[in-house]
């Protein structure tokens, strides 16, 4: 709600400005004046924020600037042009603004990633056991991904069952998720087109030798992890956990 009274409050002021400059600023200007209002929402709204600044950008026009003013009537039918055009180019405008914020925070992810990638595979290479791989697996994962791990190995038969001494939760509506995704070596979960409505996200961890298990996250929150760079980076992270805990295994 916040930030709709602000997406008000800057086409406000736009209008502001244009009836204050009205002697000296030609329609098209003021016109302008009302798509820079609405490029100033797109760099912090969310789309549809900027929707609704593209629409009030036009009622604003319409009412306060165009003949007759202070109606909307409309004298002219070719002003119905100009409003399809700044409404059109104000969409275009907030859609941009938006490619560019996931443009941002997808870089910003990556680096982050890829700075975290090195140590881990770093600390995988000194681990010894098992427990070492699990510990060092969800250390990384929390630092780069703000999230608590599980890793789910094969037991005969193809069941899955926690590695660490855990127990399985027969009764844990997720557990038919975290086999499909090891039956069909597929990322599944939240943040994804398979079972999105899923609490966790599920990874297979396929060794070079075939599939171990299952690499289970639990996300603090479950939109960061529908941003692709976030998946593609949590892909990584799970290959390089195959292999460790593939190298491990024989000596449990």
């Amino acid at each position: 709600m916040r930030n709709y009274i602000r997406t008000v409050l800057v086409m406000g002021a736009c209008t502001a400005v244009g009836t204050l400059l009205m002697g000296v600023l030609s329609l098209t200007d003021i016109a302008m004046l009302h798509l820079i209002g609405v490029g100033i929402v797109a760099v912090w709204a969310t789309r549809r924020q900027a929707a609704v600044a593209a629409v009030l950008s036009v009622a604003l026009f319409d009412f306060f600037f165009v003949p007759p003013r202070f109606t909307f009537t409309v004298s002219d039918l070719h002003y119905f042009v100009t409003f399809a055009v700044m409404f059109v180019t104000a969409l275009v405008i907030s859609w941009l603004a938006e490619r560019v914020r996931e443009e941002a925070v997808a870089s910003r992810t990556r680096e982050r990633g890829t700075a975290a990638i090195l140590p881990m595979a770093a600390d995988l290479l000194g681990a010894q056991t098992l427990d070492d791989v699990i510990a060092v697996i969800g250390r990384q994962v929390r630092a780069a991904f703000g999230a608590d791990v599980r890793v789910l190995l094969r037991e005969p038969g193809g069941r899955l069952t926690p590695a660490g001494g855990g127990a399985a939760d027969a009764d844990d509506p997720e557990r038919a998720v975290a086999q499909w995704a090891f039956q069909e070596w597929a990322t599944v979960g939240a943040g994804t087109t398979h079972f999105p409505d899923a609490r966790n996200v599920y990874l297979p961890l396929v060794g070079s030798h075939g599939r171990l298990g299952v690499l289970e996250v639990h996300p603090d929150d479950r939109a960061r992890v529908a941003e692709p760079a976030v998946r593609w980076l949590l892909q990584t992270f799970a290959a390089q956990a195959a292999l460790a805990v593939e190298r491990v295994l024989p000596a449990q």
